[in-house]
């Protein structure tokens, strides 16, 4: 009988934890969702914007930059850097690799522009604005965390139901 009350005090533990995890997950945002990183559909250059101005990005969140062909991601340090397609920029952090995720650690504006060619002057290049996260949820927790948590918790959970069971069956 024992046994079963700290089941279900574990239970109730887990759904008091998962209350106070609601909300406090950082999140990826992939640029430009299913379209992903690459030169805008018309050169259109409110494709990026319209899309970033869709989400609420906090500090702990990352943007998540996909492409295929021949793009870069470069974080350029300020708005007329970003405005001009500054390539030349003397403080650029520069991402080659597709799929890179950038987190967000601070707030206000993070500027990125594609360095290929003439990507950034026909539309491809995005600003986030950052805000500070929610009080409540510092520290943010990744849904990677989160999700290994939950699954160690199972196996408790599965392990203490079979040690029950011998028990029982022993009896």
């Amino acid at each position: 009988m024992a046994d079963h009350r700290f089941s279900l005090s574990l239970v109730g533990l887990l759904m008091v934890a998962m209350a106070f995890l609601k909300g406090a997950i950082a999140a990826d945002y992939e640029v430009g969702d299913d379209y992903g990183w690459d030169v805008p559909p018309s050169n259109s250059s409110e494709y990026y914007p319209s899309w970033a101005n869709r989400y609420e990005f906090k500090v702990g969140d990352s943007a998540v930059f996909n492409w295929t062909g021949n793009h870069t991601a470069a974080q350029v340090r300020n708005q007329a850097d970003y405005d001009n397609c500054n390539t030349n920029a003397t403080e650029i952090t520069l991402y080659a690799v597709a799929g890179v995720r950038v987190p967000f650690t601070t707030e206000g504006f993070h500027y990125f522009i594609c360095t290929v060619g003439t990507h950034c002057e026909q539309g491809q290049k995005v600003a986030f604005n950052v805000i500070a996260a929610d009080e409540s949820s510092a520290p943010r927790a990744t849904l990677f965390s989160l999700s290994m948590f939950l699954s160690a918790v199972a196996i408790i959970i599965q392990a203490m139901s079979i040690a029950e069971t011998i028990v029982y069956a022993e009896r």
